[in-house]
């Protein structure tokens, strides 16, 4: 044999064609890593339903309690001048810190009022008109609308002031008529009463009753103002006055104030306790159910997901006991001291354990919950694996110590 066919790997011999040859022997199959390893599909990681259900409430009461922990409410030193709401979805973080360290000082001079004409009591079985056709128009908004009222021989003033308000009602011209009506008492006749009023505060909504003289309006005491439409006029921190249509107005996004009288008054917004403890109180009573429903359950996961929550809740006992709130020896929840949780709440103590995303005791309930329904970390039963044992023979032991590794 030539000598080149020594070589390692090679087979050869001379060719009478084509001279001497060099093939290459094929090497003995070597299956790849991890070649033959099988998942059985009934044994894939599962974490249990009830761990998944009580990690799910955690999460909405998680939810609740941040929510809660944002509320706001408003304080008037004087409601006869303005009340307050507030809107919390749309109060900003800035604007609540704003407010409850610089409250806004509001001086109205005037709140704004609809004009209405108001007719006096009157007969309600006499008629202060002949039968006839009678007309007449309202002019509102820079448009003219015009009426005709038939008045019968058997109508009587409060006939005739029902036939004048359906009338206007039915047209909605944004002028509301309304009948009053009063039985008759102590030897007095019943009276009936004609009211017109705009349907909005402010200038813009005016009115004006026009007909011939000895028309029907005047007759029902209507055709004139007993009280003008006006514009509400307030200033804010001393500023420049406003002039506003409406006795609703903005001093910040999310909060208004409703103008009531002439006066002054001081408006600023301070934490919604009643909304904070409510919060921790739906996270307390989750946190309970959480447990119970692990602890009632068979399987590692929620065993784990259980002692988790309770390790959780002990490790922060000391900081709870502060706010009122006592660790069992199970690990369960409860406020017995509602007083201690509300001045939390307000000194800002409550925030940096409940409210805090990214540290304190609710930080690390969101990231056990979490876990719990994003993850396979409270999973019951862990993967099985199956592999043909005759194909390790194959495999470098370096991989073979990987391989046994990843398995245990």
């Amino acid at each position: 044999m030539a000598k080149n066919a020594m070589m390692t790997g090679a087979i050869g011999g001379v060719n009478p064609l084509f001279g001497a040859q060099k093939t290459q022997a094929m090497p003995t199959p070597q299956p790849a890593f991890g070649a033959n390893l099988q998942v059985s599909p009934k044994s894939n990681f599962n974490t249990g339903s009830e761990v998944r259900s009580a990690a799910s409430g955690l999460q909405d009461a998680s939810q609740n309690r941040q929510t809660a922990f944002s509320q706001q409410k408003a304080t008037t030193s004087n409601e006869k001048t303005a009340t307050v709401n507030v809107d919390n979805s749309k109060v900003s973080s800035s604007t609540a810190s704003s407010l409850q360290s610089n409250p806004v000082n509001l001086d109205v001079k005037q709140t704004a009022t609809a004009q209405a004409n108001e007719g006096g009591a009157m007969s309600a079985d006499a008629k202060a008109v002949e039968a006839g056709e009678y007309s007449f128009s309202i002019d509102v908004g820079g448009e003219t609308h015009n009426f005709t009222i038939n008045v019968d021989e058997n109508d009587t003033n409060a006939s005739i002031q029902e036939k004048m308000a359906a009338a206007i009602n039915e047209r909605d011209i944004g002028v509301n008529a309304s009948v009053t009506a009063t039985d008759a008492a102590d030897g007095k006749e019943a009276t009936t009463s004609l009211s017109l009023t705009s349907d909005a505060t402010g200038t813009d909504s005016a009115f004006t009753v026009k007909e011939d003289p000895g028309g029907l309006a005047s007759a029902m005491g209507v055709a004139d103002a007993t009280q003008d439409a006006q514009n509400a006029i307030y200033s804010v921190n001393g500023g420049k006055e406003i002039t506003s249509q409406s006795n609703d107005v903005s001093l910040a996004e999310g909060v208004t104030a409703t103008l009531t009288g002439s006066g002054t008054t001081s408006i600023s917004l301070e934490r919604d306790t009643k909304s904070a403890v409510d919060g921790v109180r739906g996270l307390v009573d989750s946190i309970n159910s959480a447990l119970k429903s692990a602890n009632a359950s068979d399987g590692r996961g929620s065993s784990r997901f259980a002692g988790d929550i309770q390790t959780m809740n002990k490790s922060y006992s000391a900081s709870l006991e502060k706010m009122g709130i006592a660790v069992a020896k199970d690990g369960t929840l409860s406020i017995f001291d509602e007083e201690k949780l509300a001045k939390a709440t307000m000194d800002g103590s409550a925030d940096r354990l409940f409210a805090d995303q990214r540290f304190g005791f609710g930080a690390r309930l969101d990231k056990i919950a979490g876990n719990a329904v994003n993850t396979e970390l409270y999973a019951d039963v862990q993967a099985n694996f199956s592999f043909d044992r005759g194909m390790l023979i194959f495999q470098k032991m370096q991989n073979v110590g990987l391989f046994v590794n990843m398995l245990f």
